[in-house]
């Protein structure tokens, strides 16, 4: 009795705040839907009317929104499994039993706790200078041409994936380091004294045991590189020509620059239906992987 009391009381306190969170979080969502169909603008002297589709049907007729998408899929899918990759390695490195091993754990965290905007002013712009930056002196000092990544559509994509690398791959360390910390070494034990190798070791035991927590990081990394807008922003600004620019970037300049409010949140939909499949695809895959792993 005192029990179904106290749930009572808890509803109607968490009630209101229920009420205020889910009216931020729905009614932005609905209103920006049924932008979509209007003709809104920034400042415009015409009253808002219906359009129906036409933001719709313009936006997949619009060259520039299809390089923007396949920017983003291109920036999203590469820097993140880049640092996947990255981050396991040295997670697997930093869990040994080395000397100083807490120093080289916060090293590595650093450019976690660091600003976006930061990390692609230092990195992309000062560090990967074309003309001042310490590689262009390397290359100077070796009588090497000197980089030219600022005109290479190429060349700017890889420094992005760099910067981007460079300040995210902590985020896999930690979370898979912690995951490498609660395997159980009993189990490995086991497998040593059957004749395992440590490859065998890893791969056969510890890494399908880091698939779940794998799973999760990947996912919430991935969300976060699709809405890249700071980096790119920055250090190319979305060339040259528009061969970096992302979707997000797309918008906002069409939307705060040009005042085209309705399509630009129709690109931000359209940006939302490809994020949604891709966290459906590989929550997929990563269903699979899991059953190879308890097969």
């Amino acid at each position: 009795m005192v029990e179904s009391e106290n749930r009572r009381w808890s509803r109607t306190f968490l009630l209101p705040a229920g009420l205020i969170v889910l009216f931020l979080s729905i009614f932005p969502l609905v209103f920006s839907l049924g932008m979509t169909f209007t003709n809104m603008r920034l400042a415009q002297q015409e009253p808002v009317r219906f359009i129906g589709l036409e933001n719709w049907t313009r936006l997949f007729s619009d060259q520039r929104f299809i390089t923007t998408l396949g920017n983003t899929l291109i920036f999203a899918i590469t820097s993140v499994t880049v640092q996947y990759a990255l981050g396991l390695l040295l997670a697997v490195l930093l869990n040994q039993k080395i000397r100083a091993r807490w120093f080289f754990r916060m090293s590595f965290l650093l450019p976690l706790m660091m600003s976006p905007v930061a990390v692609s002013f230092m990195i992309g712009k000062l560090m990967l200078s074309e003309s001042r930056g310490p590689f262009a002196a390397l290359l100077m000092s070796l009588d090497l041409p000197p980089m030219r990544w600022s005109t290479a559509p190429f060349g700017s994509m890889a420094v992005l994936i760099a910067v981007d690398t460079w300040q995210w791959t902590p985020f896999f360390i930690l979370v898979l380091l912690a995951g490498l910390q609660s395997v159980d070494a009993e189990i490995q034990e086991a497998a040593k004294v059957d004749g395992a190798n440590a490859w065998q070791t890893f791969w056969r035991i510890t890494f399908p045991m880091l698939l779940p927590l794998s799973t999760i990081a990947i996912l919430i990394r991935s969300l976060e590189a699709f809405k890249v807008v700071d980096i790119i922003r920055v250090v190319t600004g979305g060339g040259p020509g528009n061969s970096t620019e992302s979707v997000t970037l797309y918008a906002y300049t069409m939307g705060m620059n040009n005042g085209d409010l309705a399509y630009a949140t129709t690109m931000a939909y359209v940006l939302l239906i490809a994020t949604i499949l891709y966290a459906t695809a590989f929550l997929f895959i990563s269903r699979r992987l899991t059953r190879w792993r308890d097969a």
